[in-house]
């Protein structure tokens, strides 16, 4: 139908084209509507892209000689291929690689549960685990996620440990330099099992512990176990940092069991917690003032006066 015609395609009586008339109210509607879906091609195409690197100085109480300007970089929440593409995760990857860590950490979700079939997570665990072998740091661990649970744990893990990521599901393991020692904890996924400290803590380290859960909420549960005064870091992601976040309202897509410390730093009397706000999406393939982040720690030894006497630890002796 041409303007200024009837349905059945004679001139309009009026002679003027009032089937397009628009009045105020639907013109701010309309303007409102296209400003609604350029956020949201915004958000799902440039701004899900966008990512940045945290760079961190963390204090750690006796703190080896060894493991003075250790450095870390924490990669989280990858969630590929729903809606990670390979090529970011590889750009990631090489991000990492120009950081040069002396360790990387992986805090869960390394693939998404839904919305495709299960056989495209299992893949997706594949082909994550083949871009992270590509790491050129010395040493590489990883957790378990609730998406990770979700798709069968054993089909994420056994693909990414033959590929020389290994996952640690309540245990922990000792990094060496020397005779110094510094010990690595890995918590089973709290947000969908019930992880047992006693497992993913060491308990007698006597050097520091940096301890991962993928949910930073179960940090409340970490601080009422005996084992708490041991950890001196508590590494986590699950949250996106919310995702998408608008002003005043702030974040808007925030799970359970990542409501509460949404992200950045948080301390916990010794214990320092970091949130780590991934790179990837759920639910919607979307980003907005949230953009993916890459965090780079230093570790240095914290200064006799900011350490508390009574949790000091005495270094191991040599072996």
């Amino acid at each position: 139908m041409h303007r200024g015609s009837t349905p059945n395609g004679q001139p309009d009586p009026k002679g003027q084209p009032g089937s397009f008339h628009l009045t105020r109210r639907g013109f701010l509607g309309a303007t409102l509507a296209a400003a609604g879906l350029g956020v949201a091609v915004y958000s799902g195409t440039h701004a899900r892209h966008e990512w940045e690197i945290t760079r961190l100085t963390i204090p750690i109480r006796d703190l080896p000689d060894g493991f003075q300007n250790f450095r870390i970089v924490q990669l989280s929440d990858i969630h590929l291929e729903e809606f990670t593409e390979p090529y970011f995760l590889e750009h990631m990857v090489a991000q990492i690689n120009a950081m040069a860590p002396d360790l990387v950490l992986v805090t869960g979700d390394f693939v998404s549960r839904g919305p495709l079939a299960l056989s495209v997570s299992w893949r997706s665990a594949g082909v994550a685990a083949e871009l992270l072998s590509t790491l050129k740091a010395p040493q590489r661990f990883g957790i378990l996620g609730n998406h990770d649970v979700n798709v069968g744990a054993d089909h994420v893990i056994r693909p990414l440990e033959a590929h020389g990521t290994p996952i640690l599901v309540d245990s922990y393991f000792a990094l060496e330099r020397g005779r110094d020692l510094l010990w690595l904890g890995g918590s089973n996924d709290a947000g969908t099992r019930t992880p047992d400290l006693n497992f993913a803590i060491p308990p007698n380290p006597r050097a520091p512990v940096i301890f991962m859960c993928h949910e930073p909420d179960y940090v409340e549960s970490v601080v009422q176990h005996p084992r708490f005064p041991l950890i001196d870091l508590m590494l986590s992601g699950h949250s996106h940092g919310g995702q998408i976040r608008l002003p005043i309202l702030g974040p808007l897509i925030l799970p359970p069991m990542g409501q509460k410390y949404v992200e950045g730093m948080f301390r916990f009397d010794h214990m320092q917690l970091y949130v780590n706000r991934g790179i990837g999406t759920v639910g919607l393939p979307f980003r907005l003032n949230c953009p993916a982040e890459l965090t780079h720690f230093t570790l240095v030894r914290a200064p006799e006066s900011e350490s508390d006497p009574a949790l000091k630890r005495t270094r191991p002796s040599a072996r």
